[in-house]
């Protein structure tokens, strides 16, 4: 799956994303959609819309298990480089919540990240 193929997929869970992606730039890179799909996960964190925010991330997973070289390193640079900062004033349930329906994949890729910092 290449990040053309992940604006669908992204658009079928965030239809409101559909406005974001009319723009041609941000569907030119994977690292922009992907850029664009974090934005709409943070906002659902913020909002507390688990519902969706649950669907987001199971298909993150997808996309990163099914995804091309270049679609895997957005999400590993975009997304899992942000989510200590989106989930940082999360309730611990919260933040457990999310963590929990990530992939083992994307866990181990976080946890990476984390520990490399040397924090």
């Amino acid at each position: 799956m290449n990040h053309t193929d992940a604006v669908a997929e992204i658009i079928q869970t965030i239809p409101e994303t559909k406005e974001d992606f009319k723009e041609f730039y941000k569907t030119n890179s994977p690292f922009m959609v992907i850029n664009v799909f974090t934005r709409h996960i943070k906002k659902l964190i913020k909002e507390n819309d688990q519902q969706i925010l649950i669907k987001s991330i199971l298909k993150m997973n997808k996309l990163y298990s099914k995804g091309d070289a270049a679609l895997k390193n957005a999400i590993e640079n975009i997304f899992v480089y942000s989510l200590d900062s989106f989930t940082f004033c999360c309730e611990p349930t919260y933040k457990k919540m999310i963590f929990n329906k990530m992939s083992p994949s994307l866990q181990e890729n976080y946890f990476h990240q984390v520990y490399k910092s040397g924090i």
